[in-house]
């Protein structure tokens, strides 16, 4: 998707005759504008470029010129094969013409113009190479292969070929400038940032690209990246609007430009106690995102009470919508978001931070707690990293659980592994035994439990009840395993030596501390249950990112969106792909409530317990002992 288009720059002087040439479709230069045959001999002055040396009667160069008029009315009025044909006869028959460069540029825009993109490009090259430095049909050459690699799909080299151009003649390249900041704005963080590592220095056209680049790197978090490119562009020459950006960047703030407008907040403020406690953490989360943002004054958030019915939601956001909101914050619940969806008549981005579903097929909507792809494809590369190729998957038959095991399975496969088994059970089950004894049965290298928080404690104790561990079964699960909540209500005894992946999150001086810093400046007291909190903050950080980039309007907030990537957050390390709020995920290792990191490559260690002596002889048997199950470190 394209985030907004950069202003242009200020033309520099001496462009305006090049502007008005490529708005008009002329093609040549002005010693042959004039319809008439001008003299055999060559005026005084620099040397006229021809295709090939040799002179030509001042009849021929009529006759060539003629031909070059014909080939330019069937241009002008779109016939792509007779401008073809009239100017291939200048090129291959009259190369010694005044008039056979720009006939030759006037083929490469005609090949252009119907799709022969390779033709195209092999005239523009001959032209690179038969001009000048300083001829300004270098730049009507550029532009032409520029755009038919645009239009084949192949926008990184289209740029490219811009920014080969000499700085004295890209610099009058009007309509070069314009394609440049089209093509850029559409291309990703690592397209944009190739570009500028074999980009030549001193071309001013690289400045749009150096500011679309440091927009990619403010909106993945590295805010000190893209103050150094901005400042780079200032060096490079950036002027007028372009220099206003940069210096907005360069020092941090929201972009200049029109009001960011406003966001709607769509939460249970009223009803049920607890569902009003949780609406109010994330209220409050929100506020204190927008109060410490660079945007504190200019953006306004209206909260609107949904009272946790559907008709109320419905109503609220078609309330938020009429009163032409840039985003939506909520609802909170599943049924609530699926209501908002249905409800909502525009193209406004909904963002939930706590939905499980959201429906498919539903435009700009997203969650920060759907299922998120980070913790299977973790959990799946550290699997097959330390050779645990062989496992079986147990998992609910429907809900977000089951499309984890679906990702994890897929990703196994691709890396060579195997699931021997794929298991479920109907949410609610409270009985495993004929799952453990099926594992009992098979012993994998792993058995993986892609399941909720609320089946921890059932599964995991009966995995322990079966002594799966002892059979060196290693367990692993998603991100409920490593949720603060389960580590400290289910038993060490079940959890000890269990591989989860899960975002990290409340370490350092990253995004947690960031917000919890915030939130407590703001509302001047200490933070005791940060989830919900932290949730509205991210969810509002998130839509501030963009509007402090630039994103204006609903179809440009979701545009930009897409383009998150690496936010450091308060839940986690955010990215935005394909619709779905991704999450940074460690495979880390449950010890003693806690998560442990283990070194690069290695697993959970096996321990045993010493044989204890024989009763009757008193002889210890040999060996290391009983298995006892799987430890984060050697030693305890």
């Amino acid at each position: 998707m394209n985030p907004p288009q950069p202003p242009r720059h200020r033309l520099r002087r001496g462009s305006r005759l090049l502007r008005l040439a490529l708005l008009s479709g002329l093609v040549a230069s002005a010693s042959c504008a004039a319809g008439s045959a001008g003299p055999a001999e060559p005026p005084p002055g620099p040397p006229v470029v021809t295709l090939a040396q040799g002179r030509m009667s001042a009849d021929a160069e009529a006759e060539a010129a003629a031909e070059l008029a014909r080939a330019r009315a069937a241009f002008e009025a779109g016939r792509w094969g007779e401008a073809r044909s009239a100017a291939s006869v200048v090129v291959e028959t009259m190369p010694t013409s005044r008039v056979s460069v720009d006939a030759l540029l006037l083929l490469a825009r005609s090949e252009a113009a119907a799709g022969e993109v390779e033709a195209a490009t092999l005239h523009a090259e001959r032209l690179t190479r038969l001009l000048p430095p300083g001829d300004e049909r270098l730049a009507h050459a550029a532009l032409v292969q520029a755009r038919a690699l645009e239009a084949a799909g192949r926008p990184v080299e289209a740029v490219r070929v811009l920014l080969a151009l000499p700085p004295e003649v890209a610099s009058t390249g009007g309509d070069a400038d314009a394609l440049v900041r089209t093509v850029a704005a559409g291309l990703d963080r690592d397209a944009l940032g190739s570009i500028l590592q074999d980009a030549p220095l001193g071309n001013p056209l690289a400045v749009p690209v150096m500011l679309a680049y440091a927009g990619r790197l403010r909106l993945a978090g590295d805010a000190a990246g893209a103050e150094r490119l901005a400042a780079a562009a200032l060096d490079a020459g950036a002027e007028g609007d372009d220099a206003e950006i940069a210096r907005a960047i360069a020092e941090g703030r929201a972009l200049p430009g029109e009001s960011p407008g406003r966001i709607a907040a769509v939460l249970p403020l009223s009803g049920s106690p607890a569902l009003r406690a949780f609406a109010e953490g994330v209220r409050q989360g929100i506020e204190a995102a927008v109060a410490t943002s660079p945007l504190e004054g200019a953006v306004e958030v209206e909260f609107l009470d949904d009272a946790g019915e559907m008709a109320a939601v419905a109503d609220r956001i078609r309330e938020a919508e009429g009163g032409g909101v840039a985003a939506i914050l909520g609802p909170l619940e599943d049924d609530a978001l699926q209501a908002a969806v249905l409800a909502r008549t525009g193209g406004v981005p909904i963002l939930s931070p706590t939905a499980y579903e959201v429906p498919d097929d539903s435009g700009p909507v997203y969650s920060l707690g759907s299922v998120d792809p980070g913790a299977p494809l973790a959990l799946a590369d550290w699997a097959s990293a330390v050779g645990l190729d062989q496992v079986v998957v147990l998992h609910p038959s429907r809900g977000p659980s089951a499309e984890e095991a679906r990702i994890f399975i897929e990703r196994l496969a691709e890396l060579g592994g195997s699931v021997l088994r794929t298991l479920t059970y109907e949410p609610g089950a409270t009985s495993f035994r004929d799952q453990m004894q099926v594992v009992q049965g098979l012993r994998p290298d792993g058995l993986v439990l892609p399941i909720p928080a609320a089946d921890v404690q059932a599964i995991a104790s009966q995995a322990a009840f079966y002594a799966l561990d002892t059979l060196g079964v290693q367990l692993m699960g998603t991100a409920a395993w490593g949720d603060a909540g389960v580590r400290a209500s289910v038993s060490t005894r079940y959890t000890d030596g269990v591989i989860t992946a899960t975002p990290r999150v409340g370490q350092g001086d990253g995004g947690y501390s960031r917000f919890l810093s915030a939130y407590e400046n703001h509302f001047q007291r200490t933070l005791d249950e940060p989830q919900a909190p932290a949730l509205g903050w991210d969810a509002a950080s998130l839509v501030l990112r963009v509007l402090e980039n630039g994103a204006r309007g609903p179809g440009a907030v979701a545009a930009a969106l897409e383009e998150v990537d690496d936010f450091d957050g308060a839940t986690g390390v955010l990215s935005v792909e394909g619709g779905r709020i991704l999450r940074r995920h460690d495979v880390l290792c449950v010890e003693n409530a806690g998560l442990v990191e283990l070194p690069g490559g290695t697993r959970p260690t096996l321990q045993y317990r010493p044989y204890a002596p024989n009763p009757e002889t008193g002889i210890v048997p040999e060996g290391p002992g009983r298995p006892a199950g799987f430890a984060c470190t050697p030693e305890r």
